[in-house]
């Protein structure tokens, strides 16, 4: 075999074949990762619910990723955008929760269903009957602010982002525990649906087929530049 590699070339290919090797693995990485939350969830949601005393009063207390069974009278819910397990835009609704030990609080976040974005621009109507909140809920932490998220309008119950000091001032209760949320059983979350392992495996797919692809182009360069062969020079060529 006979290779001279091209000095610029090799020194922009190298780093380039890394990088797609590295995208490559990674996503093999997050589709095992995914794999691990997905069925973390299943068991979590075949459990047997208990209360929000057990999850959150308590000394030996861990809220985070249990299942809790809630009831709540109803009230006018927060609006705060997001998306259902079906991927579908929208408000999602929100009303505090008041475990035995947060009597000076003004309790937890737990979503009590979900509003389909109307496209009409409209002005925002609250719902005759107030929202009622019964059902399976799991402990989550609380979401953090999005790069990029449109400002809160309190005045028309559009939330892009959870304010914990005004969405107290808007239901007109204490302040809100900010670490934790109760997010509602009613399927797998949308952040699990969007991008399942197999989409993780497919991007895998495409980029350490774009590292083949970059390392047969590089051989063929070479090949046709002379500066890569498989067999002996035969005698007479140059």
């Amino acid at each position: 075999m006979y290779f001279r590699p091209l000095p610029v070339l090799t020194l922009i290919a190298i780093p380039t074949l890394v990088a797609l090797v590295w995208l490559g693995a990674w996503q093999v990485q997050r589709a095992g990762w995914k794999s691990g939350v997905i069925a973390d969830f299943e068991r979590a949601a075949s459990a047997t619910p208990g209360t929000l005393e057990d999850a959150f009063c308590g000394q030996d207390a861990e809220p985070l990723g249990r299942i809790v069974a809630v009831e709540a009278a109803p009230a006018r819910p927060l609006r705060v955008f997001g998306h259902n397990a079906a991927g579908q835009a929208g408000w999602r609704l929100f009303l505090p929760v008041m475990p035995g030990c947060y009597s000076s609080n003004g309790g937890v976040l737990a979503e009590t269903g979900f509003e389909p974005l109307q496209l009409d621009g409209g002005p925002y109507t609250a719902p005759a009957t107030p929202q009622a909140l019964a059902g399976r809920f799991i402990v989550g932490a609380w979401p953090k602010q999005q790069m990029m998220a449109a400002a809160n309008a309190p005045d028309r119950n559009e939330w892009h982002w959870f304010d914990a000091p005004a969405m107290a001032v808007f239901l007109q209760t204490g302040p809100v525990d900010e670490r934790f949320i109760l997010a509602r059983l009613d399927g797998m979350p949308d952040y699990l649906t969007r991008t399942p392992p197999e989409t993780h495996i497919g991007y895998a797919v495409t980029w350490f087929g774009m590292a083949i692809g970059f390392v047969v182009i590089y051989a063929l360069f070479h090949a046709r530049a002379g500066r890569l062969r498989f067999r002996k020079r035969e005698a007479g060529q140059q």
